[in-house]
């Protein structure tokens, strides 16, 4: 059973733990001041506080364990990033803050309704207005040092001290450090001579109440107690290179553009099915053997994690760069089981199934049911019909490939769409408009574009429905800086000076009056035409045949 022992700088928020264990016999016949053996094995807080030389996170001591020590079973991913903050948690030898989490100091009810954010481009662009702090900030003085001056000063960077802002400002900063710090948590103290199976239990019991716990979350706390060392398992999968900006570890929150979708539910799953034959969790649960069908994972275990590994450095290899431009975590479980059942690779099936998933929804909505059909088929060896299962649920009669229509009618899916673009792109070593860098070298982030800027569309209408700026054929592809550069001007500015031929490989009509704001409608349904005829090539090439 893996728990986490509180660190010295924290141990006065016992308090806030969900769920604890406590041991006053762990240590007994020790002579004072010796440390104790644990009860159960621990691990530290995941924090790294600043050296005061240079303010660089170091990673701190695990603390001593006393007699009567107190445990976090439950609750221990909250109340690191709670400490993460008031403690201002860097980044292991650097001095950025982990996270980087901002708060509102403005009372303007747009702000004062939610004042967290994690940092980010837009975040930056709008500090003044809503005289964002560093949240860390609010707890100096938990950190031994003077508390109001450091809110003061950072308040400063934004208002004056004489601008009747500067004070309701810092009145919504003791207000809410107040809150924090006042708030009641409950916790449950469980015996350490409970055992594994009655500790796990009792968890699933308290988590059947008030706000649930995912199924996933608590098939995880089973999994701890049945198969050593899983915890330390799924890390080392999902902190392998090659699922960077691919995977999600737990404890560690990701920002939501990173596209983290490889986690520890997706890696359990894979491995349930291939020792099991299901996905669903309450079907394991069901079973009077349920604990045997957990046990079981342990040999399916590395074929799993094998599996994904080999489906994200597929994707990676064929120019996507992250998760984020794959619509379900899902679509990647097929293709983990067909790679684990050591069956001949078909890669270029994957990459096309993988768009075909995202292009037609596979697993909109409740995907259970959907994955588990799909998972059978994978497991089958039954291409064709994994293909049927797409057709089925886009309730389609005829072929698999979009046409015209599916794009002119917005049919099809918009992330599905930008993922058809990508490929075509990098398989056409395309350059970033508007005369930018060849797209498949990703020498930077990649961004989604709106060739007729949103802004500028508003600008030209009072009405937002006769413009919709997120019609498939205003979306592009861009690298960041490109993006930046052509930021909200029009197309008859932006890609005045673009070479034809990467208008032609972003399937820009040529013809120039259409780019004006008065032919957005044509500028629209001439590019979708376009696209919906190059993204079938995609399919085609990889092998998709235009069949019934």
């Amino acid at each position: 059973m893996v728990l986490c022992g509180l660190p010295s700088a924290s141990r006065h928020f016992l308090i806030h733990c969900t769920a604890s264990i406590q041991s006053e016999h762990s240590c007994s016949g020790n002579p004072p001041g010796i440390p104790a053996e644990a009860p159960f094995e621990i691990r530290p807080w995941d924090l790294a506080p600043p050296t005061p030389l240079d303010g660089r996170g170091q990673k701190e001591n695990a603390a001593i364990i006393e007699q009567g020590s107190i445990f976090v079973l439950d609750g221990q991913q909250r109340l690191t990033s709670l400490f993460s903050v008031m403690f201002s948690s860097r980044k292991l030898g650097r001095t950025e803050r982990e996270p980087n989490l901002m708060v509102s100091l403005s009372t303007d009810p747009e702000w004062a309704k939610q004042p967290f954010h994690l940092f980010s481009r837009d975040i930056a662009k709008r500090q003044k207005e809503g005289l964002l702090i560093h949240a860390d900030v609010l707890f100096e003085g938990i950190r031994n040092r003077d508390e109001s001056l450091a809110i003061s000063q950072a308040i400063a960077d934004w208002v004056k001290v004489d601008d009747s802002r500067f004070f309701k400002a810092l009145d919504q900063a003791n207000h809410i450090r107040t809150a924090i710090l006042e708030a009641e948590v409950v916790a449950y103290e469980i015996d350490a001579d409970a055992d594994d199976d009655s500790v796990i239990e009792i968890f699933a019991r308290l988590n059947q109440q008030g706000v649930r716990l995912k199924p996933g979350d608590l098939a995880a706390a089973r999994l701890t107690g049945k198969m050593k060392g899983f915890r330390s398992m799924a890390k080392s999968l999902l902190t392998q290179d090659v699922l960077k900006g691919f995977a999600s570890v737990e404890g560690q929150d990701e920002a939501p553009r990173s596209g983290a979708f490889v986690d520890t539910d997706l890696a359990v799953r894979t491995a349930l099915f291939l020792s099991n034959n299901v996905v669903k969790y309450r079907e394991v649960e069901d079973r009077a053997d349920s604990g045997k069908a957990y046990e079981k994972i342990c040999t399916t275990w590395n074929a799993a994690a094998r599996g994904l590994i080999r489906i994200v450095a597929l994707l990676r290899q064929s120019g996507i760069p992250g998760g984020s431009w794959i619509q379900y975590r899902y679509v990647l479980l097929p293709p983990a089981i067909w790679y684990a059942s050591g069956r001949e690779p078909n890669d270029d099936f994957w990459i096309a199934w993988t768009l075909l998933s995202c292009l037609w929804g596979q697993y909109s909505g409740s995907a259970e049911t959907q994955v588990q059909a799909d998972a059978v088929q994978a497991k089958n060896g039954d291409l064709q019909g994994l293909l049927n299962n797409v057709k089925s649920r886009a309730k389609r009669t005829e072929s698999v490939l979009p046409d015209s229509d599916d794009f002119r009618q917005q049919i099809v899916q918009q992330r599905g769409v930008t993922l058809g673009l990508l490929l075509h792109l990098v398989r056409s070593d395309a350059m970033s408009l508007p005369n930018g860098k060849r797209i498949k070298t990703l020498s930077e982030p990649l961004e989604v574009h709106h060739i007729f800027p949103r802004a500028y569309l508003n600008q030209n209408s009072s009405d937002t429905k006769l413009f919709q700026a997120d019609r498939l054929g205003n979306l592009t592809i861009t690298y960041r800086s490109d993006n930046e550069f052509m930021s909200d001007d029009p197309p008859n500015q932006s890609l005045a000076e673009a070479p034809e031929d990467n208008l032609l490989h972003h399937f820009i009509p040529t013809d120039r009056s259409l780019w004006s704001i008065n032919n957005y409608e044509k500028f629209c349904e001439e590019r979708e035409n376009l696209m919906a005829v190059g993204i079938r090539s995609v399919l085609i090439n990889l092998g998709i045949q235009d069949s019934k």
